[in-house]
């Protein structure tokens, strides 16, 4: 039996140098995190090939599958803690850790220093918006108190 020479068009191009097969992990890695099918086993799949190969494949280029999955995980983080306002738990989630303390620990391994840190000397969502909400809860809570004090109207739920 003849075997083609014309490459498929879902199997990555390892040809073309240096770094290929990792660009092309880190592409399929920005989708498949926040999926949630993270795995080595589902990842190299997706590449139609063991697992083991694509460690190979990578071993050849210097990197491995964790350090790869980690480097995007990181990028992910940094885009959703600029360019939003979500809560840190729910960026936690978006990278499927379990807790937000597993979460925290592994963007201090990466960055130096703790997400909500990162977040303050890196934002781009306009601040104004995120501390408007906060004030005009306080500032109801207070005219409620003014309120209560003066016409005996019962408390308010927190």
């Amino acid at each position: 039996m003849e075997m083609s020479s014309a490459r498929r068009s879902d199997e990555p191009n390892l040809s073309q140098g240096f770094g290929s097969i990792t660009e092309d992990l880190r592409r399929v890695l920005r989708t498949e995190l926040l999926r949630g099918t993270c795995s080595v086993t589902t990842v190299a799949r997706l590449f139609s090939m063991h697992r083991r190969t694509l460690h190979r494949h990578l071993r050849m280029e210097g990197f491995a599958f964790r350090q790869v999955a980690d480097a995007v995980r990181f990028e992910i983080a940094c885009e959703l803690l600029e360019n939003t306002d979500m809560a840190l738990s729910q960026v936690a989630a978006a990278l499927q850790y379990s807790e937000l303390s597993a979460f925290t620990r592994a963007f201090r391994r990466w960055s130096g220093q703790s997400p909500s840190a990162w977040r303050t000397s890196h934002s781009r969502v306009r601040r104004s918006r995120r501390l408007h909400k906060p004030r005009e809860r306080n500032i109801h809570h207070r005219r409620h108190r003014l309120l209560e004090r003066t016409f005996h109207v019962p408390k308010m739920r927190r």
